[in-house]
């Protein structure tokens, strides 16, 4: 028998998602929690506060969201396969591994959790178990393009003769997105057997393929976000906002380009027992985005909104931030690292609330750098990193605004250099962790053996005692990077 309340706890659900579609996210939380008031055994509402959490970088809520779905449907194959993520994302290595097979004794012949447990085993360093769980996913459905496309990529650890013929068969007759996921685990899998013409025109596909599926990267927008950065945090604002901020030294931003040896500063640093890696986090850029909510004026919008600020506004954002990215923190670190990349375009938002917080800016020769770019599967808002010309000039204007910021914020920025780090392990971690106020550990130089998981296109690097062969990587490709070369 259905009861009254059930029938209108589906009702709330399905506002819940209509909202969300809407983008009202605080209406669709509303909804969602009242559904689950009405009928607290059903998991979609659970599913549903879970992805609006993840959304908000709210990962240990969305972890507990998940948790609770599970426990009112165990036997839910989907729910499994998402807790299991939400375990991965949050470090929890033993419970996501669980929660795959859960799903599996559910779901035996379940492609997609096959091949999530592979993404899972890549990230902590198994290479071998990972490309088994991600052949039998390709056993259940051969068109599991993700699981093709990781696999191809682990052809330094297993044979993948037979994988490489498929992925050539069918490249040309896949939708865009997947012609773009194969294209560049081909391009991978070419380059471990040093055919780098092939590879070179595998990466080319898969970004084209990119390409046809988003809108062109806009230059003319590009230098009027960099002008209007450059404009509004000048020297000036920041002397008339002095004092303002919160004075915490907790926070550790690592910025710079994409590859550029972000990841591998993070897990040296990562490797001490005071610092605590939170990973690429979001935080700052939905601080900055939602500051018209916090004037309650949805015409101004960020950075234009940065004027418009209290100080008493900013101190609330900088206790926002504390709490957002140490949510996972332990208690006895004294420095979070948060090694989003693109932060570099927040660092007017970093000054005025941290003033105290440490930059670790990396460098790269843009010739390796760019060329790591544009193999790499980047997510449809990184529209400069599929065609070389755009890398070199999406360079130079990162270049002119870091130069900005260097010289007006007051911010103490450290640059650190990928190949000298590469080069000179010791000397490097030693200025790195004098940097950020901590004593010397041992520990930083075996950075390779931490436990940790790294979800990022760096990961098999830093499971490495010292990356050596992404230096000069560029002379491979010369003849096809002349943008980069003249940069």
């Amino acid at each position: 028998m259905v009861t009254g309340n059930a029938l209108t706890a589906k009702y709330w659900y399905e506002c819940g998602y209509k909202r969300k579609r809407a983008s009202d996210i605080t209406g669709s939380l509303d909804a969602f929690r009242q559904s689950l008031k009405l009928n607290p055994k059903v998991a979609a509402p659970w599913v549903g506060l879970a992805q609006l959490m993840d959304a908000n970088n709210q990962l240990e809520e969305a972890r507990q969201c998940l948790q609770q779905a599970a426990m009112v449907e165990p036997n839910n194959v989907m729910v499994r396969q998402l807790l299991a993520s939400s375990h991965q994302a949050l470090g929890y290595v033993e419970h996501a591994k669980r929660e795959f097979e859960n799903a599996l004794k559910l779901e035996p012949n379940s492609a997609l959790t096959y091949c999530g447990l592979g993404l899972l085993l890549e990230d902590i360093g198994e290479a071998k178990e990972a490309a088994n769980a991600y052949r039998k996913s390709l056993l259940i459905d051969k068109f599991q393009n993700e699981a093709l496309s990781h696999l191809l990529g682990l052809g330094r650890h297993v044979d993948i003769s037979s994988e490489i013929e498929q992925a050539k068969t069918r490249l040309e007759h896949l939708s865009l997105k997947d012609k773009a996921l194969v294209g560049y685990g081909l391009g991978k899998a070419y380059e471990q057997q040093k055919n780098y013409p092939a590879a070179f025109m595998a990466y080319k596909t898969a970004n084209n393929a990119r390409r046809e599926n988003t809108e062109a990267f806009n230059r003319k927008i590009f230098d009027r976000r960099i002008e209007t950065m450059m404009d509004i945090f000048s020297a000036e604002f920041f002397k008339a906002r002095q004092g303002w901020g919160n004075k915490s030294e907790r926070p550790v931003f690592i910025v710079g380009l994409p590859r550029s040896g972000t990841t591998l500063t993070e897990q040296i640093l990562a490797s001490h027992e005071q610092c605590f890696g939170a990973g690429e986090l979001s935080v700052l850029t939905d601080l900055a985005t939602g500051t018209p909510d916090r004037l309650d004026n949805a015409a101004i919008s960020w950075p234009e909104s940065a004027f418009n600020l209290s100080a008493q506004q900013v101190h609330d954002l900088g206790e926002d931030y504390l709490i957002a990215s140490g949510q996972r923190a332990p208690e006895a670190v004294i420095r979070v690292v948060d090694k989003q990349p693109l932060n570099f375009w927040h660092l007017g938002l970093v000054a005025l609330a941290f003033p105290n917080a440490r930059i670790v800016h990396c460098t790269r020769d843009i010739r390796d750098c760019g060329l790591s770019i544009f193999t790499q599967n980047f997510n449809s808002t990184q529209r400069w990193s599929t065609d070389l010309d755009d890398i070199a000039y999406y360079w130079q204007g990162y270049q002119k605004l870091m130069a900005h910021f260097k010289q007006v914020s007051g911010l103490k920025i450290l640059e650190v250099n990928y190949e000298k780090t590469v080069s000179k392990l010791e000397c490097q971690s030693r200025r790195l962790l004098d940097f950020v106020g901590l004593p010397w550990d041992e520990r930083v130089l075996n950075f390779h053996q931490s436990e940790r998981t790294v979800q990022t296109p760096s990961r098999w690097q830093v499971r490495q005692p010292l990356y050596q062969s992404a230096k000069a990587r560029w002379r491979n490709y010369e003849s096809y990077l002349t943008p980069l070369i003249n940069a």
